[in-house]
């Protein structure tokens, strides 16, 4: 779990001090949390999750991907299909528009 808090944590460009002070912690308990000396309670992970909008299952490392947990992905799609529906969804609403007509003619051409 450490690993993936700290890479969170900086993949934000956040401080512990910031972290802590948002989540009325100390920074000790964020460096004890990342550096895995100490392991957050129950409360702490959903307090931790929230805060950095990713699953709790991402912060226990028990998934590589990074996402909200209403993003999380379905056991019936392949990685690179899933990667490339999540590149999509973050697209502009034009650009989406695109990739939707580009879909489209290829599913027309079948």
């Amino acid at each position: 779990m450490e690993n993936n808090l700290k890479q969170i944590r900086n993949s934000k460009n956040l401080l512990q001090t910031k972290v802590a002070m948002d989540l009325n912690i100390t920074q000790e308990a964020i460096s004890s949390y990342e550096t895995g000396r100490v392991f957050p309670s129950s409360d702490m992970l959903i307090k931790l999750a929230n805060y950095y909008n990713t699953s709790i299952d991402y912060l226990l490392c028990r998934t590589k991907y990074d996402m909200p947990i209403d993003d999380v992905k379905p056991n019936n799609i392949s990685d690179n299909d899933f990667i490339l529906l999540n590149k999509i969804n973050k697209l502009s609403a034009t650009n989406k528009a695109k990739v939707e007509s580009y879909i489209d003619g290829l599913n027309d051409s079948k």
